[in-house]
């Protein structure tokens, strides 16, 4: 739900962190704001563990949502979901959760599922709202005649917990759906501003022809995060993964090159190593190497990840 939220990091007050020379670093308060020098939380969160380890952690509570319902809606293409997406958010909607998938996924998770598991069309959308029943009950009701405006070919509602918590299932199993087709599910998260988000596909519907290796996109249409995930046939083939990584490097690329980052959850780790570089620069290479040496200059927190 980070289209409405947001992500960890506002959410930490503070830290405790055990830095690599044993030493015990607190940062951060209880109090909602600080600028008290820089911004070592911050820090911290986003580190991968590469700088400490965090011990205790200080977190911001908000209120549970009164309410929650949820829309569901099939679209005869891709585009006309993408399409959607912007009309909703461009309409003064926030929803909760703004999720899309494309015609790959549903195709697998029918043949998963069932043929009756959804609806019919190539791509699906879930827009999910929280808040004070009254507030929830109108806006369902205006994104649902919304939806219709743009031509969803089914749209259904889900209006209590249980209904919501079988649409989050369905979710969930789009990704047991791909690995039941039997290729290697290679999922990568990257993340595209929104109104890139029809290009992004498109791209992946042309590498899928070049290369022959399908691909597969759903995820957070709402913040852009979707993951595109490279389904291989014959992965433990040699040939099969340099093709596969050279199929990786393009879409990364592409991805830089159109303004996107690319990864968006997962980090950098050990996978995504050889495209640091690419991604963020040799200045900030430089500056995350300076950070690490400072902080860890033995190289014993979580060692041999991105720098």
């Amino acid at each position: 739900r980070c289209l409405k939220y947001g992500v960890t990091r506002p959410y930490v007050l503070g830290l405790e962190v055990v830095l690599a020379n044993g030493n015990v670093l607190r940062c951060g308060s209880r109090c909602h704001k600080n600028k008290t020098g820089f911004d070592l939380v911050g820090l911290f969160v986003g580190s991968e563990g590469m700088l400490g380890v965090v011990s205790q952690a200080t977190l911001r509570l908000i209120p549970h949502p009164q309410a929650r319902a949820m829309l569901t809606a099939t679209f005869p293409e891709f585009r006309h979901a993408a399409h959607a997406v912007q009309q909703i958010l461009n309409s003064g909607h926030l929803p909760s959760a703004l999720e899309i998938t494309d015609g790959f996924t549903l195709q697998a998770a029918r043949e998963y599922l069932g043929p009756h598991a959804l609806p019919a069309g190539d791509a699906h959308l879930i827009v999910e709202i929280d808040g004070r029943t009254q507030a929830v009950e109108s806006e369902r009701q205006e994104l649902a005649n919304l939806l219709q405006e743009l031509g969803a070919l089914a749209i259904e509602h889900h209006s209590d917990e249980e209904a919501c918590e079988r649409v989050w299932q369905l979710r969930r199993d789009f990704s047991y759906s791909l690995r039941n087709t039997g290729l290697t599910k290679l999922n990568e998260d990257i993340v595209v501003p929104r109104s890139k988000l029809l290009e992004l596909v498109e791209f992946a519907r042309d590498m899928q022809d070049r290369t022959g290796i399908a691909i597969a996109c759903f995820g957070h249409a709402g913040d852009g995060n979707i993951h595109t995930n490279l389904m291989v046939k014959d992965y433990e083939n040699p040939e099969v993964q340099v093709k596969a990584d050279q199929a990786l490097d393009e879409l990364f690329h592409w991805i830089i090159e159109s303004g996107g980052v690319i990864t968006g959850e997962h980090g950098i780790g050990l996978a995504k190593k050889r495209w640091f570089a690419d991604a963020v620069g040799e200045e900030a290479v430089s500056a995350h190497s300076a950070l690490k040496l400072a902080m860890d200059p033995r190289g014993i927190l979580n060692p041999g990840k991105f720098i």
